[in-house]
Formats: C-alpha cells, sequence, structure tokens
C-alpha cells in the first residue's frame, strides 16, 4: 500500500556499502508500516492547518507600521492643539490629500502618503482597531499577499472617493480607505465555500459591525471630521478586488491563485510610497519656514470674537496669516466700519486664496463679506459671495447666519 507524502520530495535511495552485508529486514506488519510511514498527529495539525500561515503576522505589521509614522508625525509637526490633533498645516506638509492640492496643484505623489498618515491618537487608535478585527479574519483566509494587495488598491480608491466628494479645499489623511476595502473585501469573502458556516457568520458579522457605521451616513448627508467619501471609495475598491479573487480561485487551492503576483504589486505600492516619501522630505523644509508664519494653536484665540479684541495686535505679529486679517475685520464689523470690514475682508480672501490650508478661512471671509454688502445695499454681489458658503458641510453655523440674511437659495 502505498504512503502519502503531502507534498514533501521523495527520499533518495540507500546504496548499501560493498564492505558490509545488508542485515536481513525484519518482518513487520502491513498495519504498522501504514501506521508509521503516514504523519503523526502533529504533522498532521501543521499540514492541515497550516498555523504559522494562519497567524495575521501582516495585519500585526500593519499596525505597527502606522503606529511608527504617526510617531514620526507627533516628532516632525510643525504644531499639535490642545485636543492632540495634528495641525491641518503639519498635515499637508506630511501629505494631506485634497482636489486643489493633487489635481490643482499637480502634487500626485501625495496620493502614496495620505493613506498612511492620521490626524491624533483617537484617529489612529480607531483605524488600527478596525483593521484588527477585519485582518484577523480575512489574512488567514485569502493569504498575505492577496490581503496587502487589496490593502494598496483600497487605499487608492479611498483617496479617489476622497477627491471626488470632497470640497476641493479640504485637505484629508488617514488609512480607513483602505481598512474599509479590506472590511468590504471580508463581507464579499464570506459568501466563498472556503469558509465554513461558522466562520461565515463571524466575517459577515465583523464586515457589518464595521462596515454599517463607516458608510451609512453617506445616506444622510454627511458631514463632519470623517471623510465618508473615503470609506465608500475603499469599500467599492476592495469589494471589487475580493469579488474578482473568489472568481479565480482554484477550487482544488487552498490560497488564491496568483497570491505572489499580488503580493508584488502591493510591494510595488509600497515602494511607491517611499518614493513619495522622498518627494515630501524634500519639501519638508520649505512647509516649516512657512509655518513660522501663521499662529500657533497656543496663539489662537478660542472664538473670533475673542481674537476680534486681539485683533491689532494678531495682526502685527502675522501679517501674512488670513487669520488675523479675519479677525480684525469682525472688530471693524463690530464697530460698524463697514467699509474697513470689507477692506479687511477682501485681503483675508486673497491670502487665503494662495494658503493650502486656507480654504475654511476663504469661505467663512466671503459669507461675512455677504452679510457687510447686505448692510450697504448691496444684495446681487452678497449672493453671489454667499452661493459657496450655503453648499458647503461642515459650516453650519455660518450657512444659518446667511439663511437667516435670506442668502441663502
Amino acid at each position: 500500500m502505498a504512503t502519502k507524502t503531502f507534498g514533501r520530495r521523495g527520499a533518495a535511495p540507500q546504496i548499501p556499502s560493498p564492505l558490509r552485508r545488508p542485515k536481513a529486514a525484519a518482518v513487520v506488519p502491513t498495519a504498522a508500516l501504514d501506521q508509521e510511514s503516514g504523519p503523526s498527529a502533529f504533522e498532521w495539525t501543521i499540514r492541515e492547518n497550516r498555523l504559522i500561515a494562519d497567524i495575521p503576522f501582516l495585519t500585526a505589521g500593519l499596525i505597527l507600521f502606522l503606529v511608527l509614522i504617526f510617531g514620526v508625525e507627533t516628532r516632525l509637526a510643525f504644531d499639535i492643539g490642545k485636543d492632540g490633533n495634528v495641525s491641518v498645516r503639519s498635515l499637508i506638509a506630511f501629505g494631506a490629500i485634497s482636489r486643489d492640492l493633487v489635481a490643482g496643484s499637480g502634487e500626485w505623489w501625495r496620493i502614496g502618503l495620505a493613506p498612511l498618515l492620521h490626524a491624533s491618537a483617537s484617529h489612529l487608535i480607531g483605524n488600527c482597531v478596525a483593521l484588527a478585527f477585519a485582518g484577523f479574519r480575512l489574512e488567514p483566509l485569502i493569504g498575505r499577499g492577496w490581503f496587502a494587495f487589496i490593502f494598496v488598491v483600497s487605499a487608492v480608491g479611498g483617496v479617489a472617493g476622497s477627491l471626488y466628494g470632497n470640497p476641493p479645499g479640504l485637505p484629508s489623511v488617514g488609512a480607513s480607505g483602505a481598512i474599509t476595502g479590506l472590511i468590504g473585501a471580508l463581507f464579499v469573502a464570506s459568501f466563498s465555500h472556503r469558509a465554513d458556516p461558522d466562520e461565515q457568520r463571524a466575517m459577515r458579522t465583523t464586515s457589518l459591525r464595521f462596515g454599517i457605521p463607516a458608510l451609512l451616513p453617506l445616506a444622510f448627508g454627511a458631514s463632519g471630521h470623517v471623510d465618508y467619501f473615503a470609506h465608500a471609495g475603499g469599500a467599492i475598491a476592495g469589494g471589487a478586488l475580493a469579488l474578482t479573487l473568489c472568481m479565480v480561485w482554484s477550487a482544488d487551492s487552498r490560497q488564491p491563485n496568483f497570491a505572489r503576483l499580488s503580493g508584488l504589486a502591493a510591494l510595488t505600492g509600497l515602494v511607491g510610497s517611499f518614493l513619495c516619501c522622498g518627494v515630501a522630505v524634500g519639501r519638508y523644509h520649505a512647509y516649516l519656514a512657512d509655518a513660522a508664519q501663521f499662529m500657533r494653536s497656543s496663539d489662537m484665540p478660542a472664538t473670533f470674537k475673542a481674537g476680534a479684541q486681539r485683533s491689532a495686535e494678531l495682526l502685527a505679529r502675522y501679517p501674512k496669516d488670513p487669520r488675523s486679517h479675519l479677525m480684525r475685520a469682525i472688530y471693524y464689523v463690530d464697530t460698524n466700519q463697514f467699509s474697513q470690514a470689507e477692506s479687511a475682508l477682501r485681503t483675508t480672501m486673497t491670502l487665503a486664496s494662495s494658503d493650502a490650508a486656507g480654504a475654511p478661512v476663504r469661505i467663512q471671509a466671503q459669507a461675512i463679506l455677504a452679510i457687510v454688502l447686505v448692510e450697504q445695499g448691496r444684495r446681487g454681489e452678497a449672493k453671489i459671495l454667499a452661493s459657496e458658503a450655503c453648499h458647503t458641510r461642515d459650516m453650519d453655523a455660518t450657512r444659518r447666519m446667511l439663511e437667516k440674511a435670506k442668502l441663502c437659495d
């Protein structure tokens, strides 16, 4: 009876020495031969369950990698707010994306860095928890090559979603697009016959637990600081790639086909990110010098109204910061000096338009100028200026002010 080799190479036949007579072979029952030549219980466990391969080393490595990158961010950041958030200006220097930065300024290198950056420790922790839950279930099923490839493709999908759905000047960072892609892939893979029914239920539960909060707010006009468009782009990319994976997965193979090719593609993406990092390093000192001309979080007043009282001092210290001109304009409005307010607001808009982090300040200045123009009887000009603020998410207070003045249609 032939013994199974479980993929091992056959042993080379032993050649007896001519100086020694071979000993007579002992007579052993056939049943004993079969028992000894087959794999032991330990060998069977290793080969069938592939314990080492099933440990999600890549997931753990990605989490550690993201933590290390955030450590570098906090070390090199120009400013960190009282809430622990890395300043927007620092994130832009590190590689944050926005439509104005990527498409408008042609800085395509940001695509390779933004998915690896995080704005705060809480942002990082939330993403790492989701990555751990998704990775610990998905990586052992599809293997490290495909897992890494889905992460990379979903990261690019998240960038595409962010650029498409967010306002042109809104910077964005985070691995949530890539992680939501893994969650989408986990949901698709849960319908594969490769997993047993218990595993399928666990995979769907995990994917829905994280996927629904990540995507559902889009149906209700998502706002706030969460980039739901990145989530959607990543989920579409990850789900589509997982569907392709299931289609090319041979019935007689435990792991998906093209695992090595997908791993090489993912490695190419990692190399591309390192090249993008080189571009960011080359531009860092220019951003550092520019940041010195803007208010730090410790100098920033709690509100613009409070800043209006210090506007003369702040304007003298930071003449190139559009926020100091905006606070001065608010002071003029409060004192009914509308012509001076209009001049200060137009200066604010000019400076903010040339500032990579100035889009929110520019829109707010436009909204206040619209109110000033209404006071001067120039409602037609006011409605044109108010249009952008009326249709911008995340500026609820400004929009309410414009709606009260009947400047939003």
